[in-house]
């Protein structure tokens, strides 16, 4: 069920098959290395995730970089890592490497046409660490990157017992998020999704005004890595475009929830 908000826009209501969505989002923010880390904490991030970004969206970061990130964050919010695309530059040795992190993603680009990619990815995310949790990923550019689609991934999804669908972009390339997906289309992907018990986590170079049109669908996160940087995304975070981004994800949500009571 969906409750009508400011137009054609419909946003989930508070209550969703059988659980309620919470009121509040936070900021992801990709990282490189451990002092970006630090930065991304000092600012205010509510989830760390590490990827090198001059490797594509899901670009992995090599172990020692996870293991150095996980020292410094020591627990003090979850963090996550990226382990590729399955079918590209995935490594299944490096699975255990993820232990310490709260969650992992691997990419599907290119399995649309594989036929064995449902049982291969499923078999790579139950063998992470038992205290790592997977993510499972979706690209609104499916087409372009010969992936599954986000409604194809949720039965999935559910079996696996992932918490978060992320949605990003695969060629960066090629527009942002919400040049590849309307906000009413990711409304009724956000119901789809709690019903199969996940929430949504938005990604695909977002900036400050399409995290303010999109605080409405409250998703778990907004995940940023070019919004965060000086410059572009392959450049260095900085701390008060963090702090800026935490700001604006904290305001525009909860002017949203406003705005629905």
């Amino acid at each position: 069920m969906t409750q009508q908000v400011a137009g054609t826009l419909r946003v989930p209501s508070p209550e969703i098959g059988t659980r309620s969505v919470p009121a509040t989002s936070g900021l992801l923010v990709s990282v490189r290395s451990a002092a970006e880390a630090e930065i991304a904490l000092a600012g205010g991030a509510d989830l760390i995730d590490v990827k090198e970004p001059r490797h594509g969206s899901l670009g992995p970061a090599e172990p020692a970089v996870w293991q150095a990130v996980s020292r410094v964050i020591a627990g003090r919010v979850p963090t996550s890592v990226a382990l590729g695309e399955l079918l590209a530059d995935f490594r299944a040795d490096n699975l255990q490497h993820a232990a310490g992190m709260s969650y992992a993603k691997l990419g599907l680009a290119g399995c649309a046409a594989a036929g064995d990619w449902a049982a291969r990815w499923t078999r790579a995310m139950r063998e992470l660490p038992k205290e790592v949790q997977p993510v499972t990923v979706a690209y609104a550019d499916w087409r372009t990157a010969g992936a599954p689609s986000a409604e194809e991934l949720l039965p999935i999804a559910a079996e696996i017992r992932s918490p978060y669908l992320l949605l990003d972009t695969f060629d960066k390339s090629a527009g942002r998020l919400l040049d590849h997906v309307s906000i009413d289309e990711l409304a009724a992907l956000s119901t789809q999704a709690a019903g199969h018990n996940l929430r949504l986590v938005l990604a695909g170079s977002l900036d400050e005004n399409a995290i303010r049109r999109l605080a409405p669908l409250r998703p778990a996160y907004f995940a940023v890595r070019g919004a965060a940087c000086a410059g572009s995304r392959t450049q260095a975070i900085d701390l008060a475009r963090v702090k800026r981004l935490v700001e604006v994800v904290r305001t525009s949500v909860a002017a949203s929830v406003q705005e629905v009571a």
